[in-house]
């Protein structure tokens, strides 16, 4: 499945990223996210053993967004 928006921040994992692009990538792949009470957003899924934490009020850095790609790649790999 290609998406643009992953597609951008697999190339580009240390650009202005908002926790909004993440969520809408998220809903795009049928992964769940929540909003803790505090200061990240989770996202998690199933097929995944591991979620993946990215703040919400700070600036998403590099190790978030390859962490969020490779859990969609993982995701894939597992439930084709």
């Amino acid at each position: 499945m290609s998406n643009k928006r992953l597609e951008a921040l697999r190339s580009n994992p240390g650009g202005d990223w908002r926790p909004a692009d993440l969520e809408i990538t998220a809903s795009q792949y049928a992964l769940k996210f929540r909003k803790v009470t505090g200061t990240h957003v989770v996202f998690l899924h199933p097929s995944v053993p591991d979620c993946v934490a990215v703040p919400m009020k700070k600036k998403i850095r590099a190790p978030h967004v390859r962490a969020f790609v490779e859990m969609i790649d993982r995701m894939d790999r597992l439930d084709p």
